[in-house]
């Protein structure tokens, strides 16, 4: 099978590699969709590690590395394997980063780690299911999200995803901000909610926030807002924020991001967006063969891409 591998900062190459073998508790799918995560792409073809940016990441990635969104077909099982069977549908919903990547033909995947598709949900839509575990774990962790005004902070592909659960969830009213004209022109088209500059924020009443960008600057804006009591921390913070003292005389909350309930849970959660219409689609903006895998991370860092998907099985031609 051929895979993608990251050799160095701004370097990579399409490699031939053996098609890998399921252990007992593993299936192998056969992937047939797979996208960015756009900062796991930017950090690693920049030379940064993703959670410490002033380190350099150990190269070469493991092949297929750092994808880890990714949808296919089961076509083989471990003899452990019970829920799944050959010829099931899946999508991925864990990033093992000590393990081969998506960004390949084949993968090997814990059975426990894969949601079972309905025939009712393409690869497309599934492609990024991951992603919208990890938004629905934050989004979980606020208080009273039903009937309440949330302000969503940074609309890349998490905070495009969160503005619908939010809804979906029983917020009354969902803002979602960004300081990029062109991504706030095209998450307003999707009609998903009310998209402003974050400058806008202070003539509205705002009771929870969830930042997705990462910026210091934006979460210290966001816990200023006159009304609001509590703050998710999506995003992979950089830089400082100041905590004062008024904040714990409101009583305010913040935290960061934790998964805190099971997995399956978040399977059923899933399944119930998709029927109640959530549109994850409307983040996959480009598509791109491996072989331009470079032009995809610079759609990605220059913002004009959302996500970029990959077809595994002809995009290595």
């Amino acid at each position: 099978m051929k895979a993608l591998q990251i050799n160095g900062i701004a370097n990579y190459s399409i490699i031939d590699m053996d098609e890998p073998i399921p252990q007992d508790t593993e299936v192998l799918v056969k992937i047939e969709i797979a996208s960015t995560c756009p900062r796991w792409d930017i950090n690693m073809m920049r030379g940064r590690d993703m959670i410490d940016t002033s380190r350099v990441p150990q190269y070469p990635l493991l092949p297929g590395q750092p994808g880890h969104e990714a949808a296919g077909v089961v076509c083989s099982i471990g003899k452990s394997v019970e829920n799944l069977r050959i010829g099931d549908r899946v999508a991925s919903l864990v990033h093992d980063q000590n393990r081969q990547g998506a960004y390949a033909q084949y993968q090997c995947f814990e059975a426990a780690d894969l949601i079972k598709l309905p025939d009712s949900v393409s690869y497309k839509q599934a492609t990024s299911f991951e992603l919208l575990k990890c938004v629905m774990f934050g989004l979980e962790q606020l208080d009273e999200l039903k009937g309440s005004t949330i302000a969503i902070c940074g609309l890349g592909p998490a905070g495009i995803l969160a503005m619908q659960i939010a809804k979906i969830w029983g917020a009354t009213r969902v803002i979602g901000t960004d300081i990029n004209d062109q991504r706030l022109a095209y998450v307003r088209s999707l009609n998903i909610g009310e998209v402003m500059h974050p400058s806008e924020l202070t003539d509205h009443t705002i009771q929870l926030g969830y930042e997705c960008v990462g910026s210091a600057a934006a979460l210290q804006s966001l816990i200023e807002h006159p009304t609001i009591r509590h703050v998710v921390i999506f995003g992979v913070l950089r830089g400082e924020t100041i905590f004062g003292e008024h904040l714990r005389r409101k009583a305010f909350k913040l935290e960061f991001y934790r998964p805190r309930i099971p997995v399956s849970q978040i399977k059923t959660w899933i399944l119930e967006a998709m029927e109640k219409g959530l549109d994850t689609t409307c983040i996959q903006t480009h598509h791109i063969p491996f072989t331009r895998y470079r032009d995809a991370v610079e759609l990605l860092e220059s913002q004009e891409a959302i996500k970029v998907n990959f077809y595994p099985q002809q995009d290595f031609d």
